[in-house]
């Protein structure tokens, strides 16, 4: 008796289960532009669908998410129990296939960090049983809710991978990085992505990748992970040659500010172009540069990124006085400090020669070569060092080993 009461009730809840699932895909259908997913906190069941639809917003409540997923999770798992035969043949059944996408997707927005799941979803997606399209979709509606999904970030840059570059929409994943980061602080895998999209964008994604970098900085003043991601973007585009013409008055203020702030005076000629306010910077920064070797586009280049630089350490600095001392800001102001002082050296050693051309910093004879540079004959270094060390023996240090300032005491 015991025994048929209990079938009875697993009976029940399986059918309970088919029904909330097959709720579920009929939003799928009947909604192509979902935007989010929640699990909405209720305890119990007050008779009624437990899944909620409210403009392009998918919600389940909370007290039938675990059974549904185990519903789902068995029926899946027991797919791949089944033969290699047995797999294939189920998923170029379209209706075998439209059953299983529908399990995978419950799973999936519940638990997004199996990566059997995922690994069915892109067999059905080499079998054109899934657009690609929707599967995007899809993670981003995951994502919504599980920001620090590595799984479905995974599973969007596989997707792209049947794409063309020009076929991808950059900004769009930009901000779904974004949205990912904003909710959910120090979020590596958000930012990873992002730096896979730098790598793979045109260079056109660059000057509204600084805006909004510097915006989120305001925001989330103490998530180190976006002031790293905004040192690589410096670095993408000074090896990319990036350049904006600086519309300010005077031209390059920052950099001059940060001049200034070293004790070095630049004169502002009234009304000058970007490249006649440029050379009196060129003349401090880069000495005796023989320019037969560089082009005119890095040295724009040069004083462009420079000046970012320049405007992320008076930042750091507004930060500070704000919000008081954080790691964070003196991290940063020394990551800009240490680009302004290495392309320096770089361009005045000889290693960033010919047009256009960038050498990353990583070979040790590359290093050797910066390290026998001499500072002091060097107006702007000599003044850096000097300032630099009277900020303490912790940071004198530091400036020893990563501005190249060992050997000239």
């Amino acid at each position: 008796m015991e025994d048929e009461t209990n079938l009875d009730l697993n009976n029940e809840k399986k059918v309970l289960c088919e029904k909330i699932i097959r709720d579920i895909n009929a939003v799928f259908l009947k909604d192509a532009d979902l935007s989010s997913f929640e699990i909405i906190p209720k305890e119990t069941n007050c008779n009624k669908s437990p899944v909620v639809h409210v403009d392009h917003n998918l919600g389940l409540e909370s007290w039938c998410a675990q059974h549904v997923y185990d519903h789902a999770h068995r029926i899946l798992i027991a797919h791949r129990k089944q033969t290699m035969q047995q797999q294939l043949r189920a998923l170029q059944q379209q209706q075998q296939s439209d059953s299983l996408a529908k399990y995978l997707n419950v799973a999936l927005l519940i638990n997004p960090d199996v990566t059997t799941f995922w690994h069915i979803r892109r067999q059905l997606v080499q079998k054109n049983r899934l657009s690609i399209n929707k599967e995007l979709q899809f993670s981003a509606l995951v994502l919504s809710i599980k920001p620090k999904s590595n799984e479905a970030f995974a599973y969007r840059r596989w997707l792209y991978s049947f794409q063309s570059a020009d076929a991808i929409d950059w900004p769009h994943e930009i901000s779904i990085c974004e949205r990912a980061a904003d909710r959910c602080a120090s979020n590596y895998h958000a930012w990873s992505h992002r730096q896979w999209v730098l790598q793979n964008a045109p260079p056109c994604l660059l000057q509204s990748e600084l805006m909004r970098t510097e915006k989120f900085i305001r925001k989330h003043i103490t998530d180190y992970s976006s002031y790293h991601y905004r040192q690589l973007l410096l670095s993408r585009a000074y090896e990319q040659c990036f350049y904006m013409p600086d519309e300010s008055q005077p031209p390059w203020s920052s950099l001059r500010e940060l001049l200034e702030h070293y004790e070095l005076a630049v004169a502002a000629p009234a009304n000058a172009d970007c490249d006649a306010a440029a050379e009196p910077l060129l003349q401090l920064l880069l000495p005796n540069l023989n320019r037969n070797g560089v082009s005119a586009q890095r040295l724009r280049s040069f004083l462009y990124c420079c000046n970012v630089a320049a405007s992320d350490m008076r930042l750091c600095a507004e930060q500070r006085q704000l919000y008081g001392a954080h790691d964070c800001f003196e991290l940063h102001r020394r990551a800009s400090l240490k680009f302004i002082v290495e392309q320096c050296l770089r361009l005045l050693a000889g290693l960033a020669n010919g047009p256009g051309f960038y050498l990353a910093p990583n070979s040790m004879s590359q290093t050797n070569e910066l390290r026998k540079f001499d500072c002091e004959s060097h107006p702007f270094l000599a003044a850096v060092r000097r300032v630099e060390f009277q900020l303490g023996d912790k940071h004198k240090h530091w400036c020893k080993m990563h501005l190249n300032f060992a050997n000239q005491d």
